[in-house]
């Protein structure tokens, strides 16, 4: 009876030490908004959301925020739905003055803390998942990311628990509970950033081939469910899209815009390489009587013909997008283009350099992770994959890369944790269930 007691208690001292680094993070991004943030304007983006928030709480709904000061208001489908609902959640609870706004990060911060915590402790261990958590409490890029009224708000804490339920699945078996939850987190990321129904590819479908004790017939089951699911949260949106604007889409202007000032003289070369120019999409006019739809399509092709006339430079501009997406660039150029999206140019400009380092020393500690735990542990690299990816087909800008840290967290925690054991080998934890 002694050990068992011995693991009990154990376990209450990790969860106990999960509590305080989850209110450590609480506190220090509560800490953020207040000091870190006083004084600064909320950026275009966190007016839109926060606007658009408080539409759907007053019950009109999703409409574009500049017809609210208008005679009559305009459906939109401009921006994915999930952060918009949860900010109306939000506003409805606490009110939508700004502070109060930053502040809804709170909640996915420390839903994304536990999650890398439960992620660390099952690859890792307890020592490795409580490091983990440590990392991502207080990770500047996140406090910024979760102060900052943006979408990121909730694409960080959802792509950290699919990626968590693939690693089970993978680990445990094709069990219902966690296909279920898998297929419907993944529909609900990309209902927050359209891209990420590329989780379905990168970790859930992976998952299923990995999936222990189950036949071909059991797995494709698997994978049909799980798309099926995803569809289930996606299309019913895409519907109401098709039906109040004209286009079956997760989003019109979010992609479109993105596109436009990424491809553009603007960007194509000179110190703005790689990044993204507001003037390019500014410079797309809404066809006469055209409405949101046929300005999405009009800045689709414009940034389409510019790209393909200029195939020459494609090159160079990719490469701009992949150092600059990771922070590896000029931080004082990537702190000015930050500070327009709702954060301080002191702090972006501390942070940039660190997180440059943590990319590189995170991913380092990932292919470690792999290597030592199991080919399954390379699901955790699945959201620096979706980075990649999105600097490719938009451009570069740091606060893509969010999603990333957890994983990254993962990774410098391995190493962290390795290092503690080799100074204490009698700390060293088991090897994991991923790679038995």
């Amino acid at each position: 009876m002694a050990a068992p007691k011995r693991l009990a208690s154990i376990d209450r001292a990790w969860w106990l030490g999960l509590v305080g680094v989850v209110a450590a993070g609480v506190l220090v991004r509560a800490a953020y908004v207040f000091v870190v943030l006083d004084g600064v304007a909320p950026g275009l983006d966190a007016i839109w959301y926060s606007l658009q928030g408080g539409s759907i709480k007053d019950g009109t709904g999703f409409v574009a925020p500049t017809s609210l000061f208008q005679e009559r208001t305009i459906p939109t489908a401009g921006f994915p739905p999930v952060y918009p609902a949860y900010q109306a959640f939000w506003q409805w609870l606490f009110g939508g003055d700004p502070t109060t706004v930053r502040l809804a990060g709170l909640i996915p911060g420390a839903v994304t803390i536990v999650v890398v915590g439960l992620a660390g402790r099952q690859v890792l261990g307890r020592r490795g998942g409580l490091i983990a958590a440590f990392v991502v409490a207080l990770d500047p890029s996140l406090l910024a990311v979760d102060g900052s009224g943006m979408s990121e708000n909730v694409t960080v804490p959802l792509v950290a628990v699919a990626t968590l339920l693939a690693y089970r699945i993978a680990t445990k078996g094709l069990r219902v509970g966690p296909v279920i939850a898998l297929g419907l987190v993944c529909g609900l990321a990309a209902l927050s950033r359209q891209d990420l129904l590329l989780l379905l590819p990168l970790a859930a479908v992976p998952a299923v081939v990995w999936a222990p004790s189950a036949n071909g017939w059991r797995r494709i089951g698997a994978g049909a469910a799980l798309v099926a699911l995803a569809a289930l949260v996606v299309v019913p949106w895409a519907w109401r899209n098709h039906r109040e604007v004209g286009s079956f889409t997760v989003s019109t202007l979010s992609p479109s815009s993105a596109l436009a000032g990424s491809n553009c003289p603007d960007v194509y070369a000179g110190s703005s390489i790689g990044s993204w120019s507001y003037p390019c999409v500014a410079a797309v006019a809404v066809p006469p009587g055209g409405g949101e739809v046929d300005l999405a399509a009009a800045q689709q092709r414009a940034a389409t013909r510019f790209a393909r006339s200029n195939l020459d430079r494609l090159p160079a501009v990719v490469a701009a997008r992949q150092v600059r997406v990771w922070s590896l660039w000029d931080p004082r150029d990537l702190a000015r283009r930050d500070a327009d999206e709702s954060r301080r140019y002191g702090w972006q400009l501390a942070a940039r350099p660190i997180d440059a380092l943590f990319a590189v020393v995170g991913i380092a500690g990932l292919a470690v992770m792999v290597r030592t735990r199991g080919r399954r542990t390379a699901l955790f690299a699945a959201p620096c994959a979706l980075v990649a990816f999105a600097a490719l087909v938009s451009y570069g800008n740091p606060r893509f890369n969010s999603i990333a840290h957890p994983a990254l967290a993962l990774g410098l925690a391995c190493l962290v944790d390795r290092a503690l054991s080799r100074r204490h080998p009698a700390t060293r934890p088991a090897r994991s269930a991923a790679h038995a």
